[in-house]
């Protein structure tokens, strides 16, 4: 049997974990139920509308440099939402997935990471999530004193997510060789704005396959696949994301002993081609 089983149970088959070895990406449909989404819904959009407070960097647009004004805003990021409003932790998308993840990495004890709320609001063309590949926003294994990098990120979709209103795109196999490309700060500082970039190219091989999400549905992605989504093209509808991502125990525990929390807060706000790693070979 494979798909939702049981109140806190998703059986993998073995089909998606190979996908997701392969590709770097996978979408697991129906993985919660209309009244489970509902019920995130509710809290999602208390932090949306400003009820629950998030303090300074952690509440941000992700499209554009810090100090927009919250009313010119295309992509609406809440970081850390557990950790602002701990109510909120052990709800069914944590407790789903972290049976999920044990299937994906049987081998390796994972940790709940980090969290993060998503919103790209409607008519918003510009709420693009450059290409990326998540890895190039952490530490690596030199700073970290620990080899191993795996990486499962979860994103629930809220809404549906489809190719009008900028759903997941991503290179298909394009973090196999576990190579970090070369990226740039995309506001021309990280002091001025969070998002990174990297060049794709489909000329020159760079496969783009999108990732339609409809809600209730999962995607699944690795710290290496390059990966992005286009702006909000939808006049009349949101995208809604839920973010959960999981590490190896070890790795988390060697973030935080550096400061690195994945707040926008941080003292530490790593940029990971300045940490004299040899991102051919990470």
């Amino acid at each position: 049997m494979h798909g939702r089983i049981g109140p806190d149970s998703y059986v993998l088959s073995p089909e998606q974990i190979k996908t997701f070895h392969r590709d770097g990406c996978v979408t697991l449909p129906n993985v919660l139920t209309e009244e489970e989404v509902s019920e995130i819904e509710k809290v999602f959009d208390r932090f949306l509308n400003r009820e629950i407070h998030v303090p300074g960097k952690d509440f941000c647009d992700m499209s554009k440099p810090f100090g927009v004004p919250f009313d010119e805003w295309s992509i609406v990021n809440c970081m850390l939402p557990t950790t602002y409003h701990p109510e909120f932790a052990g709800n069914i998308f944590e407790r789903l997935t972290a049976g999920i993840v044990r299937q994906i990495h049987p081998n390796l004890e994972m940790a709940k990471d980090y969290d993060q709320l998503l919103n790209k609001r409607p008519g918003k063309g510009d709420a693009v999530f450059p290409w990326h590949q998540d890895m190039g926003y952490w530490p690596g294994p030199k700073a970290l004193g620990v080899e191993e990098t795996a990486t499962c990120t979860f994103s629930l979709a809220v809404d549906d997510s489809t190719e009008e209103n900028g759903c997941l795109r991503y290179l298909p196999g394009s973090g196999v060789a576990r190579t970090l490309r070369q990226h740039a700060p995309l506001s021309g500082s990280r002091d001025e704005g969070h998002a990174l970039t990297i060049d794709v190219d489909e000329s020159k091989g760079d496969v783009v396959t999108l990732a339609p999400c409809m809600r209730g549905s999962i995607t699944v992605h690795d710290e290496f696949v390059v990966h992005g989504s286009s702006g909000n093209m939808s006049h009349d509808r949101q995208r809604r994301t839920y973010v959960l991502a999981y590490r190896p125990k070890q790795v988390v525990e060697a973030e935080r002993r550096l400061g690195f929390t994945h707040s926008h807060n941080d003292i530490v706000n790593w940029d990971t081609f300045d940490d004299g790693e040899d991102r051919k070979k990470l």
